[in-house]
């Protein structure tokens, strides 16, 4: 199970954000994380310490650097854990027409820590790029769905880029990797969709531990749904 020490002499690293969202931009490329880190820490005042947030401009800065099927990755997982909760196959091809149908093509996040000038136009919308996205971010795909989660109510703590809420984003992560690891897997060979032994943790000092439930289908998925010929729940 791949896990990231974020302790320091039993206090949180101060560089924990930025190690995380290193994780969270290339989990498969160590020499890419240590590269991105020294880059922002450049940007951020080399030998200073980094007790202050992570700002939007700097987050997203390192983002553009880096493949952004991300978001869309973490959506996917939402949506199959929405899916599921409620009774419908959690499947991607089911999950697919909810992320792709929902996200415009160009879209403007809400949140304080969103920048305004920065637009979201990278979405990826075939089939098959959604696939790549899911897969090539499958072992931190639960870290992207809690920065969504967090954005999409307003939960300005759900956030990884400050030492103050970077403890409550680690704890949403892991509650949607405890939902993500019931989900069956469809595909040959798999019985869950996602396997905690695959998944990035990180050590922090004194974690916290909360339960998440999947909120109920809206209309406008329920109708997306039946367009698709998906309406039918599982027994």
């Amino acid at each position: 199970m791949p896990r990231f020490e974020l302790r320091q002499d039993g206090t949180l690293d101060p560089l924990a954000p930025f190690k995380v969202l290193t994780v969270m931009c290339y989990p498969h490329d160590r020499v890419q994380r240590e590269k991105m880190l020294g880059n922002i820490q450049k940007e951020t005042g080399e030998g200073k310490p980094r007790r202050h947030p992570l700002t939007s401009d700097v987050f997203f800065a390192a983002v553009r650097r880096v493949d952004k099927r991300a978001a869309i990755a973490g959506g996917l997982l939402l949506s199959m854990i929405q899916l599921h909760s409620n009774g419908f196959r959690a499947s991607l091809n089911q999950a697919i027409p909810l992320v792709d149908t929902l996200l415009p093509r160009r879209a403007q996040p809400q949140g304080p820590y969103w920048s305004k000038e920065w637009q979201v136009d990278h979405y990826p919308h075939s089939r098959r790029k959604m696939l790549m996205a899911f897969d090539s971010f499958r072992s931190v795909n639960h870290l992207w769905a809690a920065l969504l989660h967090g954005q999409q109510y307003g939960r300005q703590d759900v956030w990884p880029g400050s030492p103050e809420t970077l403890p409550t984003f680690l704890a949403f992560a892991e509650a949607i990797l405890d939902l993500a690891c019931r989900l069956p897997s469809f595909g040959d060979g798999q019985r869950f969709l996602m396997n905690r032994l695959e998944a990035w943790h990180f050590t922090i000092p004194h974690p916290q531990q909360i339960t998440l439930t999947a909120l109920p289908l809206s209309d406008e998925q329920l109708q997306i749904l039946n367009e698709q010929g998906s309406h039918s729940a599982l027994r």
